[in-house]
């Protein structure tokens, strides 16, 4: 049985699909069976992977009312099932996360960014899955981190230990289908992106074993 990834964020911009796309690539390349299920109604996801044209990435059309069940299908032949998830609350979203085994939420450096991923702790805390806060789109100096911090308080000890950079790269390569790494393996954003996936695959991993 494979493991289901939500990536959920109440403010636009906050770039979930850049990172959820950029870990499906990553854990292909490592010839992992992943499947995309696009519930957020932009369907950026989707323009991405049909741009991609990527064998080893299923794209699952899933409608609301039978995205659970959906979910559960693909985690049956597939290793990962990644969730692009509007971030309103709603019961779609409250499927997703009913279902999922982690759930992850980008999060810019501002303190009205922290604010909305409240919300969405509090919606995964209610289904009970672990969810985990990634600081992204870093800017190169910035003194905003300790107001994220300060607005998130005691959920501080979600935040994962990578951060993602205020990069050209990440957006640009999505345009093209492909990823920042396959723009450029010798890099800071290629670099970041094997951090990062290494990071929730340990995660995955103490869950397994737990």
């Amino acid at each position: 049985m494979g493991q289901i990834i939500t990536f959920a964020q109440q403010k636009g911009g906050a770039g979930k699909t850049t990172v959820l796309a950029h870990l499906a690539a990553a854990w292909t390349a490592d010839g992992r069976r992943v499947a995309l299920v696009d519930l957020d109604p932009q369907k950026s996801l989707t323009r991405w992977a049909t741009l991609r044209a990527d064998p080893a990435l299923q794209l699952v059309d899933s409608r609301d009312y039978r995205a659970a069940s959906d979910l559960r299908t693909a985690s049956r032949t597939h290793d990962l099932v990644l969730v692009d998830c509007p971030g309103a609350a709603s019961p779609l979203l409250d499927a997703a996360l009913r279902e999922s085994n982690l759930v992850i939420a980008p999060c810019q450096a501002s303190a009205l960014d922290a604010w909305a991923t409240q919300s969405i702790c509090e919606a995964a805390e209610r289904q009970r899955t672990p969810i985990r806060i990634l600081l992204n789109r870093i800017p190169p100096r910035t003194s905003s981190i300790e107001d994220v911090l300060a607005a998130l308080g005691p959920r501080t000890g979600l935040l994962l230990e990578c951060r993602l950079g205020n990069r050209v790269a990440f957006s640009q390569a999505l345009l093209s289908g492909r990823t920042a790494p396959e723009l450029s393996r010798r890099s800071l954003a290629a670099d970041e992106i094997a951090a990062l996936r290494a990071e929730i695959d340990g995660l995955l991993a103490d869950a397994l074993a737990a």
